[in-house]
Order: C-alpha cells, then sequence, then structure tokens
C-alpha cells in the first residue's frame, strides 16, 4: 500500500481483503478504542452497491507491544471516509437528493499533516455537483464550512459525542 499520494475510491466488491482489513483497523482504533464509543461500525453499509470507499493508503507499518517486540502490521490508510448511496437516511443531516458522506478518519500517526482536508476536498470536487451532507463532530464543524458546508439541524449527541448535521448545495 505505498501509493499514499493518490485517493483511491473503491466500492466494497472493488476493495482488497488487505484495504477492507486496514479500513476497519483504522476506524476501530479510533472510533472504537481512541473515542472510547461502543457501537456496530460494521452496520451493513459498506457492503451495499454505491457505498464508495475513499482513502489514501500508507505503507504497512509493523505493530509493537509496550515492550517494543512486534505484534502485527498496520494496513491502515492515512486518511478514510464512505460516500453513502444517494438518498440514504444517513440520521439528522438527511436531506432529499443527497449523497452523505460519513465515517470521516484521520490515521493517529498522520494527524495534522493535511490528510483529512485533501479527502475532503477531493470528495467534494468529484461530488460537488450534487447536494452533499454529513453529520459533522461539532468540534470540527469550521473543518467543514471551510468546505461549503453549513448547519441544516440542531446538534445531537450520537455515542456521547455531540454532533451537527450538516448539508453543502450543489455546485456550492
Amino acid at each position: 500500500m505505498s501509493q499514499g499520494s493518490r485517493l483511491v475510491v473503491k466500492t466494497f466488491d472493488e476493495l482488497t481483503i488487505e484495504e477492507l482489513y486496514g479500513i476497519m483497523q483504522l476506524r476501530s482504533q479510533v472510533f472504537v478504542v481512541e473515542q472510547n464509543c461502543v457501537f456496530l461500525d460494521q452496520d451493513g453499509v459498506d457492503t451495499l452497491p454505491q457505498t464508495l470507499h475513499a482513502f489514501y493508503p500508507d505503507d504497512v507499518r509493523t505493530m509493537q507491544d509496550t515492550h517494543g517486540a512486534e505484534v502485527g502490521r498496520s494496513l491502515a490508510p492515512k486518511a478514510y471516509a464512505r460516500m453513502l448511496p444517494p438518498d440514504f437516511p444517513d440520521g439528522p443531516a438527511f436531506e432529499p437528493g443527497a449523497r452523505s458522506i460519513s465515517r470521516v478518519v484521520t490515521n493517529p500517526h498522520v494527524r495534522g499533516q493535511g490528510w483529512s482536508r485533501r479527502l475532503i476536498g477531493e470528495l467534494v470536487a468529484g461530488h460537488g455537483q450534487r447536494l452533499l451532507t454529513l453529520n459533522a463532530q461539532s468540534y470540527l464543524e469550521g473543518f467543514y464550512v471551510s468546505f461549503g458546508f453549513s448547519p441544516n439541524g440542531p446538534q445531537f449527541l450520537e455515542d456521547g459525542i455531540e454532533h451537527t448535521p450538516m448539508s453543502r448545495p450543489a455546485d456550492a
């Protein structure tokens, strides 16, 4: 997975086993462990034919225990997001005709290097001709505003984390 500077966009059926494992590894590392949220991340939506998985692959890295012994490999991408099928009812952000962006995540070892900014920028550039929505963690609202998103409903709690539903008009 050394092609890390090029955005990869695939459906579930197009993902390799290593890509899928890396995506699940990253989502679990950040959403379940780091953010301490017990929820079913593998919700079945990933497998829908029109769900798109967008990511920047990373080089395979060795994982070590607290004593420095190798315990496995990390196949996790640098940054990842999934785009839900058109008109998928994605909670409070849902608007008819929209395509929703969800599960946006940056690998902790590359945070602060602009990978999520680049990812969202490319997704907006490639899909901005249609209405886009997302449920942003509220502390990231300003980040998404910089891409033309604006709040489209009241803040809400999801898995104990405050979120803001947001939308971006087509060709904004």
